[in-house]
């Protein structure tokens, strides 16, 4: 089985990174990579949720011709 973690470069506000270091800090055994995972974990959950309601409620796969729907975005009958 293959590492789940990648490598992730790239900048971020010096503002929230001290929140992070403050969050692990006030939680035992947390640093800055646990409280960041966690953040990333739930807002990709979050958004799973909205795609997945967002696919519930789109009739087919949504490739109707735009002058088939009506102003709701659904198919006309």
């Amino acid at each position: 089985m293959s590492d789940p973690f990648v490598e992730l470069l790239g900048e971020v506000l010096r503002e929230h990174v001290d929140v992070l270091d403050a969050v692990a800090m006030a939680t035992p055994g947390a640093n800055r990579m646990t409280i960041l995972r966690q953040v990333l974990g739930e807002w990709v959950e979050r958004k799973r949720h909205e795609a997945m309601l967002i696919a519930r409620v789109s009739p087919g796969n949504g490739n109707a011709p735009e002058a088939g729907r009506n102003r709701a975005g659904k198919a006309s009958a």
